[in-house]
């Protein structure tokens, strides 16, 4: 009889042990959820943004700037005799189109502050046009200067389209430009939607 009473209070004493450890188990899960609660709705709003800002923004590549130039470059002509020898003016037309891979634009809430990380511009396509090159003669060609076919001018350009690429990277205020344009474009289409213009002001950051 009295070893069925320690029974009994051996497995009375066991249940109440097992019933405060999954107590305190289950406590700490409701308090670490309830903590991690406020990240959790701060991430998921973040992340509703981040994709409203997506479908309102191009998918694609976007062209800021299109910029035509033209590259004059002096060249010596011989065709094989200094009689023929000329010195010309060659004029080349080309254009060049400026801007950024929106798939890299970034977005971050900071407050009240819409941060789009913007990626930095670059040349989308260059297109030069040998076709209309012009060609001009300076003084000190040879006495019996002929006429200079275009494939000739275009053989005496060669390629020049790397180092008038190297001109328009380097070329502050063009880039400025491109940039410009595009806040010009991207900021009042964002603020079209009433959540966007409501609660954030929208920053670009280059």
């Amino acid at each position: 009889m009295i070893n069925k009473e320690k029974g009994g209070k051996t497995a009375l004493i066991t249940v109440l042990i097992i019933t405060v450890f999954l107590f305190l188990v289950l406590l700490g899960a409701v308090v670490w959820t309830a903590a991690k609660k406020p990240l959790v709705i701060k991430q998921l709003i973040e992340t509703n943004i981040s994709t409203v800002v997506r479908e309102i923004l191009p998918v694609s590549e976007y062209v800021c700037l299109v910029y035509n130039y033209q590259s004059i470059t002096e060249r010596a002509y011989n065709p094989g005799s200094w009689l023929n020898a000329r010195n010309l003016l060659i004029v080349l037309d080309g254009t060049i189109k400026l801007g950024f891979n929106c798939s890299e634009i970034t977005v971050k809430e900071n407050g009240t502050q819409l941060v789009l990380g913007m990626p930095p511009i670059k040349i989308l396509a260059h297109e030069q046009y040998p076709e209309h090159a012009r060609s001009y003669e300076l003084a000190g060609g040879g006495i019996l200067p002929r006429s200079v076919k275009p494939q000739e001018i275009l053989d005496l350009l060669g390629d020049t389209k790397l180092d008038q690429e190297k001109l328009v990277i380097a070329n502050e205020e063009l880039i400025k430009q491109a940039e410009d344009s595009a806040e010009a474009l991207f900021k009042p289409l964002l603020e079209l939607n009433p959540l966007i213009k409501s609660k954030y002001t929208i920053v670009f950051a280059w």
